[in-house]
């Protein structure tokens, strides 16, 4: 019997997969029947949209009108739409066409496919992967690129507290020594300014 290596709380995990989805929300218009068949012409209403694409996946995508539910699933997408934002610039990771290590046609047969960030690339599944050539090596470079990175930030996170924590204790040694100063002066009879 095979054993499972990943996290099994993915399987208990609503909406678990969720964040390597593009997730886009639009203005779309959808055909008012009931509005049309009184106005004896066509009658489109603005409504509000959802298009979810699995990245790697162009034949696996679900674009319909936005449901509460969808609002509420993708709440950072929607918050990102409602703030004015574009569909491109609704994405949320290092886009491929700012990561070195791809050319410009490669980021273009991944915006066909749907991938749109490095974060998208590492993970996209491996049944999609095995379809496009090249595609394996490349997404396995995106995971180890995006390791890499998340090291250097929590390093760089590391660096700035104990940066910040030698500026408080140079400061509380400064306190401390203007503090002596002054007891020193009360105790020798000087007068103390301030």
């Amino acid at each position: 019997m095979e054993t499972y290596d990943g996290d099994p709380a993915l399987f208990t995990k609503q909406h678990a997969g969720d964040d390597s989805l593009f997730v886009v929300f639009y203005m779309g218009v959808l055909r008012n029947e009931d509005k049309s068949v009184d106005a004896g012409r066509p009658i489109f209403d603005d409504i509000e949209c959802c298009r979810i694409i699995i990245p790697g996946d162009k034949n696996n995508v679900v674009d319909r009108p936005a449901t509460q539910s969808d609002r509420q699933r993708f709440h950072k997408q929607y918050g990102m739409f409602k703030e004015g934002l574009k569909e491109e610039d609704q994405l949320s990771g290092t886009r491929l066409n700012e990561w070195p290590f791809l050319t410009r046609g490669q980021c273009e047969e991944f915006r066909y496919l749907g991938i749109r960030t490095v974060e998208q690339l590492a993970e996209v599944r491996d049944d999609i992967a095995t379809k496009v050539p090249g595609i394996h090596a490349l997404k396995q470079h995106a995971q180890v690129w995006l390791g890499k990175t998340k090291t250097a930030a929590e390093a760089a996170k590391q660096a700035k507290v104990m940066s910040d924590q030698q500026t408080q204790i140079n400061n509380l040694q400064e306190v401390v020594r203007d503090q002596a100063a002054r007891l020193e002066k009360l105790m020798t009879g000087e007068r103390v300014k301030g």
